[in-house]
């Protein structure tokens, strides 16, 4: 029964750590890139967020996919196709070539997450998802990471072009890993002994899914709802916080001209070496409380504040005090994301969850096409990244009221509801 922890959920996170990287390395090809290519700022934020229109519009027939069994497969097939994807990167000449071959790289990893989510709805108990999640997706601060030395490497030793080929070979290879070691179900998996199969069955049964509200709804019926347009909402204004720190944090910390290349590339990994911390304790908490509500939004109103008090210090603020700033921010916003994507499995139906969290995080990663722009089109106004910052600042305030709004019954909650029709503790809360 271990092997869910030991074998599937790593697996599954080095998949996520090469789209990751695959994802952002842009930002660290930005400075020499952008000189060959004769682009401003503006230019090369939209080249960076256009990944994210594609993903957007690949991420619901993803999940759609992954609800009818064929996670697996799909998964696989998409690995080499953003793998060539990544690869063409080297090869381009001209703005409008980066910008179509970035949306085909976001199109073609857009099924992934939905998918991924799903393993883990499939595989794990409710008390165990956010845990879970927070190990596969240990894939952002780990990618962000070895993301910065290994650029930095390549970069000391070779061009921009070197490094989008280099790191794109690494999804088609790990393609075959992937079809070795992944089930889409604990029935399908192979490589489960009959008594290890028997144990996984029974530990899902030993916590049934609680119908969520409007479970008799089809996808029109769940998309209306209030808790979910709330997340919706809210994980389109994280992204722009998320995907515009992670774009742009390299760049940020490029204005120390006394910071060679290999140096940003560490300081720019110890955001995420904490996150690792941070998100191991709100992954705990949230399973042991099933409160997912606050241990999601607290660290996303903290990571907000943070950038917002970094716009207005970073000028006068010691490298020291800027990167604890940067740090507390990175940490909070890496480990609230296991607990926010923990937040879907206890308010949508088994049936449709993969095609509906396509669709919120379809619309939610809009988010990560306006982070990169709106700092590059706010650093070419300004001639500065603090406005930028305030900006991603703000809108990870707004992210994180949004998301400390969601009520929904709580699965201890909703059992006594179930079972007993009355509450004794005062009224709940049904969401809509």
């Amino acid at each position: 029964m271990q092997s869910r922890w030991t074998r599937l959920l790593p697996i599954m996170m080095v998949t996520f750590i090469i789209a990751f990287m695959d994802r952002t390395n842009i930002s660290f090809a930005i400075p020499t890139m952008g000189a060959d290519l004769h682009l401003d700022a503006t230019a090369l934020g939209f080249a960076s967020g256009v990944l994210f229109l594609g993903y957007g519009v690949s991420q619901p027939l993803g999940g759609w996919i992954a609800d009818r069994g064929y996670g697996r497969a799909l998964i696989a097939t998409l690995m080499i196709l953003w793998g060539l994807s990544e690869i063409a990167l080297g090869f381009i000449e001209t703005p409008t070539q980066l910008a179509a071959v970035r949306f085909a790289l976001g199109f073609f990893e857009g099924g992934i997450f939905p998918t991924m989510l799903l393993f883990v709805r499939t595989w794990f108990a409710p008390s165990e998802r956010a845990r879970a999640n927070g190990i596969w997706q240990l894939a952002y601060p780990l990618a962000a990471m070895v993301n910065g030395p290994i650029a930095g490497l390549v970069l000391e030793r070779a061009s921009w072009r070197t490094l989008f080929i280099v790191e794109g070979i690494f999804p088609i290879v790990w393609a075959a890993v992937w079809l070795w070691g992944v089930a889409a179900s604990p029935q399908t998996a192979r490589w489960l002994s009959p008594p290890d199969r028997a144990a996984v069955l029974a530990r899902l049964s030993s916590e049934p899914e609680l119908p969520a509200a409007g479970a008799a709804s089809g996808i029109r019926g769940q998309i209306t709802r209030r808790p979910v347009l709330l997340f919706t909402i809210a994980v389109f204004f994280w992204n722009i916080g998320f995907l515009g720190f992670i774009i742009w944090l390299p760049s940020v910390l490029h204005q120390d001209t006394t910071l060679s290349p290999a140096a940003i590339g560490w300081l720019s990994a110890l955001p995420f070496a904490v996150a690792i911390i941070a998100m191991q304790f709100l992954t705990r908490w949230s399973d042991r409380t099933r409160d997912r509500r606050t241990y999601a939004a607290v660290p996303i109103l903290v990571c907000g504040g943070a950038l917002v008090v970094a716009a207005l210090t970073f000028a006068t603020n010691s490298l020291v005090a800027n990167m604890a700033l940067l740090t507390l921010a990175g940490a909070m916003l890496y480990g609230s994301q296991p607990v926010l994507w923990s937040i879907p499995g206890d308010i949508l139906p088994r049936q449709v969850a993969g095609a509906i969290t396509g669709i919120m995080n379809g619309v939610g990663v809009l988010g990560g096409f306006v982070g990169p722009f709106l700092v590059g089109y706010v650093r070419t106004l300004s001639n500065s990244f603090s406005l930028g910052l305030a900006t991603l600042g703000a809108c990870l305030l707004l992210a994180g009221a949004l998301v400390a709004s969601i009520y929904e019954v709580s699965p201890r909650r909703r059992i006594a509801v179930t079972t007993d029709r009355t509450v004794s503790h005062g009224p709940v809360k049904q969401a809509r």
